[in-house]
């Protein structure tokens, strides 16, 4: 299980998807993907429910829900 954090310094206006980029750099590098929670400036929180597996080249789009 791995867990990251990602800043934006910038205003991004109200967020209604988010996209993932994955790119190949091993030979068996597919992860699974089960959400990712974005955390507004005023604290609220988001969730960009995925589950399912990244593999090959893939971009996902995922809505918030």
């Amino acid at each position: 299980v791995d867990s990251y954090d990602v800043t934006v310094e910038e205003d991004l206006g109200e967020i209604q998807l988010i996209k993932i980029e994955k790119r190949k750099y091993w030979y068996q590098d597919d992860w699974y993907l089960k959400y990712v929670t974005v955390k507004t400036p005023v604290g609220d929180y988001l969730e960009f429910p995925c589950y399912r597996w990244i593999t090959d080249e893939k971009e996902v789009v995922l809505r918030d829900g």
